[in-house]
């Protein structure tokens, strides 16, 4: 059954989280199949790398990758919060996004979870992320174990002071966990989660960034249905983690295709993204 951190791993990769979702991929260690997942007080650090960033399949013209650091406290109860620093390597920013969040995670049985989660975002003045537009993210999500893979639907409303209207976002995604019974030695393993997913939802933020990008909006992005609800994008994604003990070290792919693009969004194309990560969990 998924962990907090696992729940957010798969979050993250699926929704286009943070800056590439977006790209990082923060596999601690899930526990072996022969034990249990009893909440437990934890606290990790993540240091992590990747090669581009995208929002729900959207991008910039230009490539932005980042290296982040996330600190993350989770209680007994399931209750957490985190903050994440992001730089982006080709700005002068010494700081490009700073994400807090606070939620709860709850397994309601061996086989189903639910998770709840409000996230703050910063952006500089003049940031050219998509996403620099969104300032809140109000998250739920509810993860079924099928035995042969699982499955995890979310819901994300984002808001802020360049996307007044609001978006809203269903994520459908399904992955299969493979775990070696050790790897080196006795008290290290590898996994590999095979992950795709589907993401459907309203576009106000794109339109945010594209007048940001171009000045106010012409005629032809006037005319733009960004209100209507429709797919996005979809994404696969193959992350592997090598865990010995209390440290996780991760790597992945991801192949991410946005769709239903706006007419004048000439950015956003189809991306392969690597990632790279630390992970220390106390």
């Amino acid at each position: 059954m998924g962990s907090f951190f696992r729940s957010f791993a798969a979050a993250a990769l699926l929704a286009a989280g943070p800056l590439a979702a977006q790209a990082a991929l923060h596999f601690p260690a899930s526990a072996p199949a022969d034990t249990t997942d009893a909440p437990h007080r934890s606290l990790s650090a993540a240091l992590s790398y990747g090669s581009n960033s995208t929002y729900f399949g959207r991008s910039q013209a230009v490539a932005f990758p980042y290296t982040a650091a996330m600190l993350t406290y989770s209680a007994k109860s399931g209750l957490y919060g985190s903050v994440e620093l992001y730089n982006l390597l080709n700005t002068a920013n010494a700081l490009d996004e700073t994400d807090l969040t606070v939620g709860w995670d709850h397994d309601l049985g061996k086989t189903l979870d639910v998770s709840l989660s409000y996230s703050r975002f910063f952006f500089p003045t003049g940031s050219e992320l998509v996403k620099s537009g969104v300032n809140n993210a109000f998250d739920a999500g509810l993860g079924q174990d099928w035995g042969a893979f699982y499955s995890r639907l979310s819901a994300t409303y984002l808001f802020g002071k360049s996307t007044a209207k609001g978006d809203a976002f269903l994520v459908l995604e399904n992955s299969r966990s493979f775990e070696t019974k050790r790897g080196f030695g006795q008290h290290d393993y590898f996994s590999v989660e095979p992950v795709v997913s589907f993401a459907a939802g309203t576009q106000s933020f794109t339109e945010a960034a594209l007048n940001k990008r171009n000045g106010p909006a012409s005629a032809a992005a006037k005319n733009r249905n960004v209100r209507r609800f429709s797919l996005v994008d979809y994404e696969f994604g193959v992350p592997v983690t090598y865990t010995v003990g209390k440290l996780a070290v991760s790597a992945g792919w991801r192949y991410v295709v946005p769709v239903n693009l706006p007419a004048d969004d000439v950015d956003s194309r189809a991306l392969s993204i690597w990632t790279a990560g630390l992970t220390l969990t106390l």
